[in-house]
């Protein structure tokens, strides 16, 4: 089964939402001193579903549609690292 472009374009938009979130959370994290609260952990567990959702799509994409794929997994798991290492940094300073 082929993925629709629109499925791609709705995960790229669900993506990008969740992506401004966990940036949002960051940057409300370090305001506040390194505080993770339970919007943050929401908005990880969020990207990893969204991580989940990528390699599915990734299945029955086409070769295009994967290139697209692999750039927004690209750019979830780099904001899920950075995620995590605030909160090893938050862990440390406590």
């Amino acid at each position: 089964m082929m993925t629709t472009r629109d499925s791609i374009d709705g995960l790229i938009h669900e993506a990008t939402n969740r992506l401004d979130q966990a940036n949002q959370a960051m940057n409300q994290a370090d305001r506040n001193g390194y505080s993770i609260n339970d919007e943050y952990v929401a908005t990880q567990q969020a990207l990893e579903q969204t991580e989940v959702e990528i390699q599915k799509m990734m299945n029955s994409a086409n070769h295009q549609q994967k290139e697209q794929l692999h750039r927004l997994h690209l750019q979830v798991s780099q904001c899920l690292n950075d995620m995590i290492l605030d909160a090893i940094d938050v862990d440390e300073h406590s």
